[in-house]
């Protein structure tokens, strides 16, 4: 889903969820916990994240929108799991971290 290395004062995470690293739930709980491990790492300064497939995300899952939104329960959990995503993403904004994104492909 998302790997987490860490050498000295830089953490490499790597998106990895073949094809196009579609986001889903699981997806964006890594990436929170990936957050957590790297802020409690006072020695890394450095995020720099990238993908091990040719695309570096594709955004949303649209298997996954699809299949949720055919019931008032489904609408709910995407609105959670948009809800979800905002904050993860507003933390990865307000990381105190140089963080940078090697952007290869779409």
């Amino acid at each position: 889903m998302i790997s987490l290395s860490i050498e000295g004062a830089v953490a490499v995470a790597t998106l990895c969820r073949p094809p196009v690293n579609a986001i889903n739930e699981e997806w964006v709980a890594r990436l929170d916990a990936v957050l957590e491990e790297i802020e409690r790492a006072p020695a890394v300064g450095v995020l720099w994240i990238r993908s091990s497939e040719r695309v570096f995300c594709a955004g949303a899952d649209l298997d996954l929108m699809r299949s949720i939104f055919d019931s008032p329960a489904g609408r709910e959990r995407m609105i959670a799991l948009t809800r979800r995503m905002q904050e993860v993403f507003a933390r990865l904004e307000a990381l105190p971290k140089v963080t940078l994104a090697e952007i290869g492909g779409a």
